[in-house]
């Protein structure tokens, strides 16, 4: 009985000093978006804009100017005997096109792209089929807003002499 008590109490402890810590908390962030500009699909660029308002004005550490681009596709990826489609293909694609915002450096405007889709089957019943649509547009921009916050944080500028290369 001492025993299972020592071993209760030893794994207590030692699971309470995990140090466990959110990875996109706001006080780990070391980028501020200066100016914000979306275009596209409104559901999910209503989306990407909730997500990102905690990048600004935080006094980060690298400022960018970001101006984003959603597109939203739903097409038949199969069909039955009869001409019916039985399961669609969603692709959520975003085009970010950002520049970095030093004293030190020309403003160079780069362009990343980000893409997600996902094969479902179709549901008779169109209220159910347009809510489930929506909750998968949403992770699926979820997925993208954290590719695009895990590219901000990471990219870094290397200095070569004089010459700041990013």
């Amino acid at each position: 009985m001492i025993k299972k008590f020592t071993i209760f109490i030893y794994i207590i402890f030692s699971l309470t000093s995990c140090g466990y810590s959110p990875i996109y908390s706001t006080k780990d962030t070391n980028f501020e978006i200066l100016n914000f500009d979306l275009e596209g699909d409104s559901k999910v660029n209503y989306f990407i804009e909730n997500r990102f308002k905690k990048y600004f004005n935080n006094d980060g550490e690298k400022k960018y100017n970001i101006k984003i681009k959603t597109n939203y596709e739903k097409a038949s990826a199969s069909k039955d005997k009869t001409g019916n489609t039985t399961h669609y293909r969603l692709i959520v694609n975003l085009i970010m096109n950002y520049e970095r915002v030093n004293l030190n450096q020309d403003k160079k405007t780069k362009e990343v792209s980000f893409s997600e889709n996902l094969i479902i089957k179709r549901n008779e019943n169109n209220f159910e089929q347009d809510k489930y649509e929506k909750v998968i547009i949403n992770n699926m921009s979820e997925l993208l807003v954290n590719k695009v916050i895990l590219y901000l944080s990471n990219n870094s500028c290397i200095f070569i002499g004089n010459i700041i290369v990013c």
